[in-house]
């Protein structure tokens, strides 16, 4: 996936809130920057290195996005809004080993009328599947880890496919890790325990989690590698 937008350089001086930190660019100014969620917030300790995207919204208040975050060992793409593309672009190339069996990918939409689900997957024997694709950031021990948090988004999304696993669907979170730095994925209790405890659940009662990491540099991302998930 192609990101040509242009990037400011900039270094994180103090958080906000859960949502923004200030940030100062390389000739000296200092400016609210949005982050996509408290998860990357949490990563922005002060004098960590940024790039960011001016937004294209005019009535914004805070007119800069995080999209990347530098790391000792690489970049972390923060930029939730892509992994719906990023997901389409790897199941067109045959990358998601896992779903292989499946031929044709659909975008759920509004008309579709369910919550919290993104994709469907048919095969040619008319086998289906139901994908809930989802970005992690955090880095533990070497291993990419989740889950960080949960909310009312992912809440409806564990119900729905609760649903369609009756009605015979298989049911999929794919997981992207959009960093380099990872060899494996980890389930983890330290960052929220209700969360862990309710995809735990989840887990044991038929929810697939699969992950996959990406490649990374400030102008290009794709999803490269199937990821192990240790438990």
């Amino acid at each position: 996936m192609q990101y040509n937008h242009k990037l400011l350089e900039a270094e994180v001086v103090a958080v906000y809130n859960k949502l923004i930190v200030d940030a100062k660019l390389d000739n000296g100014k200092i400016i609210p920057t949005f982050c996509s969620s408290p998860n990357v917030v949490d990563m922005c300790k002060p004098k960590t290195k940024l790039l960011l995207k001016k937004t294209s919204r005019p009535k914004r208040i805070v007119k800069y996005n995080i999209s990347f975050i530098k790391t000792p060992e690489g970049m972390v793409f923060v930029n939730p809004r892509y992994r719906y593309q990023l997901f389409e672009e790897a199941f067109k190339k045959g990358i998601l080993t896992d779903l292989a069996e499946y031929k044709h990918c659909r975008r759920l939409n509004e008309k579709d009328n369910v919550k919290g689900l993104d994709f469907e997957l048919t095969s040619g024997e008319g086998k289906k599947a139901v994908v809930f694709v989802a970005p992690i950031y955090k880095k533990q021990n070497g291993m990419a880890v989740f889950p960080q948090s949960t909310n009312f988004f992912e809440m409806k999304m564990i119900d729905e496919m609760q649903k369609r696993r009756l009605q015979g669907f298989e049911t999929y979170v794919l997981m992207i890790a959009q960093r380099e730095d990872c060899v494996a994925a980890k389930f983890a209790w330290n960052f929220d325990a209700q969360a862990a405890a309710i995809f735990f659940e989840a887990a044991k009662n038929g929810l697939n989690f699969l992950c996959y990491g990406c490649k990374v540099d400030k102008n290009n991302i794709e999803i490269n590698r199937k990821m192990e998930i240790l438990y």
